[in-house]
């Protein structure tokens, strides 16, 4: 499943979610806590026709076709401040001079250019519109040095129409209609500032030593700095007025050795979808300090998209510092989700739904952060295929669980969510060999229980009264047998068999049957009389506890869960339960389950032979501290320690006890032995 996962996200559908990876990867190293601002100094400056300069004299209401003046100006002013060269990424299709029939206006913008032609600093933008190319009115192209000092402004849309690269060299068709590959914008622009070239070698495309593109690619991912004022911005209206005022100081501090792109940094024109969209900010933040007080404007609002010129100056950028982004090889993309998807299958498979959701959130965040980190150093972690992968894992997973691996566990739920307590139901359910519910021999408690008068009750009650008293008589019960941690193996009409360390071993067995007992006592008591007092007749519950070995395990047969236990063990806890109504009492518990205790309170019966026994069982009433201290069982206790010894003064004493506690059901019940003629501390029983 991790691999059909793995398979399904490198299908060509999923390739959008590529440079998706990218935007994301953007945002979250803009929001993380690794990447703190710090002050840097670009290569790349900005002079922007903004908002500003549309509204401030003189191109207040003019068209920039009209501004030739003011761009040589500007232009010659920017150059002589030490720029190293100067890229348009604005086109002046036609000239001034035509309309204005006076061929001298664009002369001072002319003569610019041909002043730089030799230098080679000046370099003119065109695009190509489908079939059309848009380029610079001929006259300015022929001052500026003809083709080679003229470059495509093309910037590549990817399918879900975002702009996260930059083309390093396009295809163009010469006069003699050769085709040629010519550098673009940006390239051409980094080499002149550096002033090498690329090479092209069998790992792809260096520049400056560094590989720039891998394989037969052409085109530079962009490395957006999301820092207010990356890239320093000047307005043209401010750069200009400066230039009026004779400042060369100015134009010498901000455009010393940098790569210059003349743009426009507007409120709807020219703005791109780029990768970086996910991080909002405002045109012209932290703007450079002005020089004569036209500044750029910061809009109103934060923008997610990004003026046509900042993402060439990012790539002049990203190539003069090694920047660029580093897109991960196909191994990469394969192997990663493939990591991914493994962990979120192990993960459903082997924890619970809470421990594998936390899993998987915790997969989903370090994944995220581990990619955030390699993105510090300018490389792609795949972030939306790995994660998309994990997911149809994790859910193929969980069908696959749900359907094959937790059918037997659903089994054993439903099985033995109705004779355990609920917190040992998972235990079980958990054992993948199912060696808890395997038969073997074991030690356990067990204990009886049987509603006296049941039979009377049935014939006196109508069925709507019988079910509801009897349903809860039952809850009562199993509330606290569930509560004790015992396992109920069966319910015959009124009766109960529980069972203590089975399926689930438990070292205090004994105890937890005692405590279990002795809480079904004192409940069946309280209920027998608030029944009784509602008019419906309910008899006492005997309870019989002994412990032992047995053998337990499932008895169903190949169709049928029957978990329960056999062995003579049982028969004695049965037999306990029934002789209480031959001795008067509620609760008889065996030697054998009060000496496996470590609290246990109560008086001896005595050595009692049970019916179809030929062995004897010392048997104990359990009491409250109160009555053992009371007079009546210290009166019992000396007359049957009298009993034990064989010494016929027991005679007497069990006579006196009874003369002063003839309510006490054990002191009747040997003084009555005893007037039969009977004098040891051993009861046979012929009946049930």
């Amino acid at each position: 499943m991790a691999c059909l996962a793995t398979l399904t996200v490198g299908l060509p559908i999923f390739d959008r979610f590529h440079g998706l990876d990218i935007d994301l990867l953007h945002w979250f190293r803009a929001m993380s806590q690794f990447d703190a601002p710090i002050p840097r100094n670009s290569p790349t400056v900005v002079v922007a026709i903004d908002e500003a300069t549309h509204v401030m004299p003189p191109f207040k209401g003019i068209p920039k076709v009209m501004w030739t003046p003011q761009i040589a100006m500007v232009q010659s002013a920017v150059l002589a401040g030490g720029a190293k060269v100067f890229g348009w990424d604005i086109i002046l299709p036609t000239s001034a001079g035509t309309y204005l029939n006076n061929r001298r206006y664009d002369q001072a913008l002319l003569q610019g250019l041909a002043n730089e032609r030799k230098e080679n600093r000046v370099v003119l933008g065109q695009v190509q519109l489908n079939t059309e190319k848009i380029s610079p009115h001929r006259a300015f192209v022929m001052m500026a040095g003809g083709a080679k000092n003229l470059r495509n402004l093309e910037i590549n849309l990817d399918a879900d129409g975002i702009s996260r690269s930059v083309p390093l060299f396009l295809k163009t068709k010469t006069k003699s209609g050769d085709i040629e590959k010519t550098s673009s914008m940006s390239m051409e622009l980094a080499t002149r500032a550096l002033g090498q070239n690329s090479l092209v070698t069998e790992r792809g495309l260096e520049f400056d030593g560094r590989l720039v593109t891998r394989g037969s690619s052409q085109d530079i991912v962009l490395n957006f700095d999301h820092h207010h004022g990356a890239i320093p911005t000047y307005s043209f209206a401010d750069l200009f007025h400066c230039a009026e005022a004779g400042r060369t100081e100015y134009f010498n501090s901000a455009f010393a050795g940098k790569v210059v792109l003349f743009g426009l940094v507007l409120d709807i024109e020219d703005r791109k979808l780029a990768s970086n969209r996910l991080i909002s900010q405002p045109d012209g933040a932290e703007a450079p300090n002005r020089c004569m007080g036209a500044a750029l404007l910061p809009l109103p609002e934060a923008r997610s998209t990004t003026p046509g010129v900042y993402l060439h100056a990012t790539a002049v950028n990203n190539l003069l510092e090694g920047s660029s982004l580093n897109q991960p090889r196909p191994s990469v993309r394969f192997s990663l989700p493939l990591i991914t998807t493994l962990i979120a299958a192990f993960s459903v498979l082997l924890l619970t739904p809470l421990l594998a959701t936390i899993s998987l959130t915790a997969m989903t965040l370090s994944w995220i952060l581990l990619g955030t980190r390699f993105f510090m150093n300018a490389d792609v972690m795949p972030i939306i295929d790995p994660l998309m992968a994990a997911g149809l894992s994790a859910i193929s997973t969980l069908f696959f669980r749900f359907l094959i691996i937790d059918k037997d566990r659903r089994f054993l739920r439903a099985a033995f969510s109705s004779y355990v307590s609920p917190n040992l139901v998972e235990v079980i359910v958990n054992d993948p060999d199912g060696k808890i519910v395997a038969a073997r021999r074991q030690e356990c408690t067990f204990i009886f229980t049987d509603l006296t008068n049941f039979t009377a009750m049935v014939e006196s009650l109508d069925p709507k009264e019988l079910t509801k008293t009897l349903n809860d008589y039952i809850d009562g019960m199993l509330e606290i047998i569930f509560k004790h941690d015992g396992t109920l193996d069966k319910i015959v009409g009124d009766a109960m068999i529980v069972m203590f360390s089975a399926p689930i071993q438990q070292h205090d067995h004994a105890q937890r049957g005692i405590n279990c007992a002795i809480e079904i006592d004192r409940w069946a008591d309280k209920f027998a009389a608030e029944t009784n007092s509602n008019g419906v007749p309910m008899g006492i519950t005997r309870i019989g506890v002994h412990s032992g070995l047995v053998i337990a395990g499932n008895f169903g047969g190949s169709r049928l869960f029957d978990y329960t236990a056999y062995g003579d063990t049982m028969n004695t806890a049965a037999r306990l339960e029934s002789v209480n109504k031959h001795l008067g009492t509620k609760i008889c518990i065996s030697a054998a389950t009060v000496n496996r205790s470590r609290d246990f309170i109560g008086r001896p019966v005595g050595n009692l032979v049970l019916k179809g026994k030929k062995e004897g069982v010392n048997v104990f009433e359990p009491l409250a501290t109160a009555t053992l201290e009371g007079p009546a069982v210290k009166a019992y206790l000396r007359a049957f320690t009298m009993l034990e010894e064989n010494n016929p003064k027991a005679v007497t004493a069990f006579a006196d006890a009874a003369s002063r506690f003839p309510h006490d059901p054990l002191i009747a019940f040997h003084h009555k032995r005893l007037q039969r003629g009977e004098s040891s501390a051993t009861v046979h029983f012929d009946q049930k």
